[in-house]
């Protein structure tokens, strides 16, 4: 009998604890856009805060005389770039492919260039013709790569390297690019480890 007082005790202890003044009021309802959950789409947008709005950022007008573009210029889109020219320091035993229009020349870090043609000849034709053209005329083959409708290749003559790339281009269905690398190795100017 004496365990049934302490539990029963305990109970009574334990609910006051708990209890407290404001259960017994009434709470007003909570605002109605709170007690819809939204759904859908909306779901996500109901929870995102809302944007700050920003002052706009101040832009320095071009300077015209050092090359900037205006912002209409920027808008109108590239100028038109003057046609490609095969650098005149280009490899004279490098055959051009037969029927291939050159199509950009990039300058390079190190004084190197990528000299690119485009032709409508299969990739394998267009390795083939360089491997054989160019090992007939001294260059030695030091990587060869060649997987369906890509081929590398990289040549090597005394200091001159050049890298081969035939690949589709995948812009015009029909075409291969043509893209060879050139550059002159030159020694390091800091003595080997």
């Amino acid at each position: 009998m004496r365990k049934a007082s302490i539990v029963a005790t305990g109970l009574l202890l334990s609910a006051l604890l708990f209890s407290s003044c404001t259960c017994h009021q009434q709470l007003s309802a909570p605002p109605p856009a709170l007690q819809e959950k939204p759904s859908g789409f909306h779901a996500a947008a109901a929870m995102t805060p809302q944007q700050r709005a920003q002052a706009p950022v101040a832009t320095p007008a071009p300077n015209v005389a050092s090359g900037a573009k205006t912002p209409e210029q920027v808008a109108a889109g590239p100028s038109p770039s003057p046609p490609a020219e095969i650098p005149a320091d280009f490899p004279k035993d490098v055959p051009l492919y037969k029927d291939a229009a050159l199509s950009q020349v990039q300058d390079l870090a190190n004084q190197a260039h990528n000299v690119i043609f485009t032709t409508t000849a299969p990739v394998s034709d267009v390795s083939t013709f360089y491997e054989k053209k160019l090992t007939d005329s001294g260059w030695k083959v030091t990587q060869q790569f060649q997987h369906g409708n890509h081929a590398f290749m990289t040549f090597q003559k005394g200091n001159m390297i050049t890298n081969l790339t035939v690949a589709e281009d995948v812009r015009h269905p029909g075409q291969q690019v043509i893209a060879i690398m050139y550059e002159e190795q030159k020694p390091a100017e800091f003595d080997d480890f």
